[in-house]
């Protein structure tokens, strides 16, 4: 594959037209092609985590999505300029969580939580609070025990907006907990 995908200009043009009317077809196919080769480079570069590298090749897709919706990237060694904004992303990433101090929310160790009668109430309470959208898909997620990729293959979206969906709802459930918590 060449340095643009294998595009010509006139098919890049095609590909932002089509993108502008939210027919992603075309950009998938291209793009899911190098998916993997950019994951790669950043477990053999960086020595990225594969979770670490899926996250941050995910997201570059995404912003890099909008960039040709915004006029913001052109035609011209697209190959590179996704790599390199992949490779930003991913140092972005883990120099935040070095540079995070570590607080007592990072340890999560099983044998030391306790739980009480009332927890558990308001754990049931907060649940019917959090909507069935979130609800379906904690369910699926930790009870059924599915990867949010067949998850997002199940709910048709993308693995990048499930698991950000699934971060959200589980903040938001620990949020109505907080609120609803009377041990505290």
């Amino acid at each position: 594959m060449n340095k643009n995908f294998g595009l010509s200009t006139v098919e890049f043009d095609d590909l932002v037209n089509e993108l502008r009317h939210d027919n992603n077809e075309l950009f998938e196919k291209i793009f899911l092609s190098h998916f993997g080769d950019s994951m790669t480079f950043l477990k053999r570069n960086y020595k990225s985590t594969h979770d670490d590298a899926y996250d941050a090749v995910m997201d570059t897709m995404i912003e890099f999505r909008q960039r040709i919706i915004e006029g913001k990237i052109y035609y011209g060694n697209l190959r590179y300029l996704f790599t390199k904004m992949a490779t930003q992303k991913y140092m972005r990433q883990a120099n935040s969580y070095k540079s995070r101090p570590i607080v007592e929310s990072d340890i999560t160790t099983v044998n030391h939580i306790e739980y009480n009668e009332e927890d558990i109430k308001t754990l049931a309470i907060s649940w019917e609070y959090l909507g069935e959208e979130c609800q379906t898909l904690l369910k699926l997620h930790i009870h059924a025990n599915m990867k949010l990729v067949e998850i997002a293959e199940q709910m048709d979206r993308s693995p990048a907006t499930i698991r950000k969906k699934k971060e959200r709802c589980i903040k938001k459930l620990m949020q109505i907990f907080k609120k609803h918590n009377k041990t505290e």
